[in-house]
């Protein structure tokens, strides 16, 4: 079988096609219809031939296998031949793609298959996934990404570039799955994921743009979706920041919201540090959809591990400024990443519900530096009150050990309150719930709030903190 797997797309869907077949004649049979070839269950049956009943079991399992995995192969195939006409995408990803649809990195697949299978997530798998790529030649460490694409674009361990390739190669397999089901808006959705980044360069002693492949560290269509990109160069860089969004987000909602948010906050710390931060926008978890929804505690307890796994998996060397920034439901996310081990150098709390504590000691982190901010009117300030009543048992259904969030981080001590642009009065009266969206914006008042959030990430003084900005009126 191994030269078949050098056959074009349409040859391999046809031989799948084939194995389909055969599989179907190896099916149990329903009425005793007669057929050329038995199913294994009806020749179970026959004294005389039953010992080649789970032959034949083994051979239809073999062919359901092989059908899946030609179709795999069928599907990175027409990947190789659609970038043919793609500018942006580097030529060796191409030829990584038919080596991948060849079957040529099989072998060392297979071994990476049975090194992720034999450890559970943590540094230990990372350090030998790492350790694995390293031994491998670059061309093939790239047909090894797309090869097994699903497995190695959100893993721990390989290398950035390797991953960004196998994410790109998800996102066009699931537009070519959107297109062949006309599925109008997911193609669309899918088809701004993979539009290029325009980024400034020098060329000739005069400032460029040049367009370059997106950066994703994470991608699945399924369910509420799941998506990471990186801003900026993340192998370089001395300041790392991961934002985590609210709710109501998810993949659907990922450009114009935490996509656009992570690169505002991006473009000033860029700016800030002289090109030495990368900025990534997660969206690696299940986050509420509706407000009810956000009053449960269950999304964040089942979303931190995930972040700490993530970021634990980037291997982020120990001299890298890390910080994360939690916006409204997100920061809650990230209160749990850290009581369940994540040790980032910063704990940005925005417009936050609580970090799932009543006081700083709870997280268990004394090294983290924290800060937070919030619109003195911004309506998430009432949520920590709901909190503390529901818990006082004051709410009556509401006091449950399932919802609220903790104390507002703005009234924790140790915790620095930044200034967002707005803060004239500490407090302010009625609330705004426009307010809750406006913290990430390069214009108007609120980019205080964004430019402060940066110098946090850069490790600069913030420009303003909210003690001094009103002690200044």
């Amino acid at each position: 079988m191994t030269k078949l797997w050098l056959a074009d797309a349409p040859s391999l869907r046809a031989l799948a096609a084939r194995l389909d077949d055969v599989s179907g004649r190896l099916a149990p049979r329903v009425g005793g219809a007669l057929s050329p070839v038995f199913g294994a269950d009806q020749i179970a049956r026959h004294p005389e031939l039953a010992h080649y009943a789970e032959r034949l079991r083994a051979l239809r399992r073999w062919c359901e296998e092989t059908s899946a995995d030609l179709r795999r192969r069928a599907a990175i195939a027409e990947q190789a031949d659609a970038l043919a006409l793609d500018p942006v995408e580097p030529p060796a990803v191409r030829s990584a793609l038919v080596a991948a649809a060849s079957g040529a990195a099989d072998a060392a697949l297979s071994e990476l298959r049975l090194l992720v299978g034999a450890r559970g997530p943590g540094p230990g798998r990372d350090e030998a996934v790492a350790a694995f790529f390293a031994t491998l030649a670059p061309d093939t460490a790239l047909a090894v990404a797309l090869a097994g694409a699903a497995l190695t674009g959100p893993l721990g361990g390989v290398p950035y570039e390797l991953r960004y390739a196998a994410n790109r190669l998800l996102i066009r397999q699931a537009r070519a799955e959107a297109e062949a089901l006309w599925l109008t808006d997911r193609v669309a959705l899918f088809s701004r994921l993979l539009q290029p980044r325009e980024v400034p360069a020098m060329r000739d002693g005069r400032v460029v743009s040049l367009r370059v492949p997106r950066q994703f560290l994470l991608f699945d269509p399924n369910g509420q979706g799941r998506v990471a990109e990186v801003f900026g160069d993340l192998a370089s860089a001395a300041s790392v920041a991961v934002t985590v969004p609210g709710t109501g987000n998810n993949l659907a909602t990922y450009a114009d919201g935490p996509g656009a948010n992570a690169l505002a906050l991006h473009d000033f710390a860029e700016r800030f540090s002289g090109g030495r931060t990368a900025t990534i926008a997660w969206v690696g978890c299940d986050l509420p959809q509706t407000l009810p929804q956000a009053a449960w505690t269950s999304y964040a307890e089942a979303g931190g591990p995930l972040l700490r796994d993530f970021v634990t998996g980037l291997r982020l060397g120990d001299d890298v400024r890390t910080t994360l920034v939690g916006h409204s439901y997100g920061s809650t996310v990230t209160g749990h990443a850290v009581t369940a081990g994540l040790r980032p150098g910063n704990l940005v709390a925005v417009a936050s519900p609580g970090w799932g504590v009543y006081s700083a000691a709870a997280l268990r982190a004394p090294g983290i530096r924290l800060y937070a901010l919030r619109h003195p009117h911004d309506v998430i300030g009432i949520a920590p009150v709901v909190s503390l009543l529901s818990k006082a048992g004051l709410l009556g259904l509401l006091a449950t050990a399932w919802t609220g969030h903790g104390q507002d981080p703005i009234l924790l001590d140790g915790v620095t309150r930044l200034a967002t642009g707005t803060d004239r009065d500490l407090v302010q009266l009625g609330l705004d719930i426009d307010a809750h969206g406006d913290y990430f914006t390069t214009t108007g008042r609120s980019r205080v709030a964004t430019e402060n959030i940066a110098r946090v990430v850069v490790g600069d003084p913030p420009s303003i903190v909210f003690a001094k900005k009103r002690s200044a009126e």
